[in-house]
């Protein structure tokens, strides 16, 4: 590539409309999320083979899922620059003494979803040298552990970053990233949660100087919303992700009665700066 090529190639991608989309709590390893088609895992015990573990009726649905999000990314935004964010809990691990998993083992869950991870990546066509972006957020270690610094380290050769939380600045957008930020609320007061988280951001940012950010997004309760708050002129918005887990025991529990999201979120960013946020691509 002589310098004349180099030039032109950086302009294109940076003048290239920015596709954003948001993947969070997959909760690979638990029985009601996200796990491949098959998958061969390490022996447990060293008299044992390899085990073959194929997907249930309930993961296929959430795999095939994933699936057409990125076959739907890869049609509707293939001269995009695309930036995968995934927003915390990469995996399900082993806690509360849960029987609802796949596979026994934390690193199971961490081969799981790298191998999930891998195929949608492929599917979307991700290419660095297109311009492409990867992501890893810290999510909640009764969940993760520690691993998701190693998932962000597995995928390194996709440019992939870790954060607990992430700022970008997308055309003079701002936006932010965080796992657990606030929830989406329920009934009548569905999105008053991030509306309030705005107005308090909002007035934090006025008292300890700093500038507040056009679109925040958080992940964590399973359910898709979002809200704006405008003060003094300007508008600021917020979005909570839906998951690729499908409701456990302990989900029954602590959301009874409420819906879980299963999908993605998405969100451009034009080089002009106009920020276009799009109904998330929900499983039916």
């Amino acid at each position: 590539m002589n310098l004349q090529d180099l030039y032109s190639h950086i302009e294109k991608n940076e003048s290239r409309q920015i596709i954003n989309c948001v993947i969070s709590d997959t909760h690979c390893g638990s029985d009601r999320a996200l796990f491949p088609p098959v998958i061969c895992l390490p022996p447990l015990m060293a008299d044992e083979n390899e085990r073959v573990l194929k997907f249930s009726n309930n993961q296929e649905k959430l795999y095939n899922h994933l699936m057409q999000c990125a076959d739907y990314i890869k049609t509707n935004y293939k001269d995009h620059k695309k930036v995968i964010i995934h927003n915390g809990d990469a995996v399900e691990g082993i806690h509360n003494y849960t029987i609802q998993l796949s596979a026994p083992l934390l690193s199971d869950h961490v081969l799981i979803h790298q191998n999930v991870m891998e195929a949608f990546l492929a599917r979307i066509d991700f290419s660095i040298s297109n311009g492409d972006e990867l992501y890893y957020g810290s999510g909640t270690e009764t969940h993760t552990g520690y691993t998701e610094a190693g998932i962000a380290k597995y995928f390194e050769p996709y440019g992939a970053k870790y954060y607990d939380e992430l700022k970008l600045n997308q055309y003079g957008k701002k936006i932010q990233f965080t796992h657990q930020w606030t929830s989406a609320g329920n009934g009548a007061n569905e999105g008053n949660p991030v509306i309030n988280g705005l107005r308090a951001m909002y007035y934090n940012s006025l008292k300890e100087g700093w500038q507040m950010s056009d679109l925040t997004i958080g992940s964590h309760y399973h359910k898709a919303t979002m809200g704006s708050y405008s003060q003094n002129w300007k508008t600021y918005y917020g979005m909570i992700t839906p998951s690729f887990q499908m409701k456990t025991r302990f989900g029954q529990k602590v959301s009874a009665f409420q819906r879980n999201d299963i999908g993605l979120g998405l969100f451009e960013v034009a080089p002009n700066g106009l920020l276009t946020i799009h109904e998330p691509l929900l499983m039916k």
